[in-house]
């Protein structure tokens, strides 16, 4: 299941890119009090993060980016929780 979020602010994939590349880092995952890894692609507009129980991927598409979100079965009930506040986190700023 993936979340879509239009872009609003930014006219490009790279240009939202690089938005969430600023704001989406080791320390801001880290105060959702998980330990994760983060990586960029950066030839592919691709993020990815990833940590015990769970992987996050963002892929940044021409008009849209597309958020999948992978929980351990233990996590799954919160994966609507967890979608809804990163797609807050970037709806209307990218």
């Amino acid at each position: 299941m993936s979340v879509k979020v239009q872009y609003v602010k930014c006219s490009s994939a790279d240009e939202a890119y690089a938005y969430a590349k600023s704001k989406i880092t080791d320390d801001y995952i880290a105060k959702f009090q998980v330990k994760a890894d983060v990586s960029y692609d950066d030839s592919n507009a691709n993020m990815k993060a990833s940590g015990k129980g769970f992987d996050l991927e963002l892929n940044f598409k021409e008009d849209h980016v597309l958020i999948d979100l992978n929980l351990s079965m233990m996590l799954r009930p919160f994966k609507k929780t967890v979608l809804s506040r990163i797609e807050g986190e970037l709806k209307g700023k990218v």
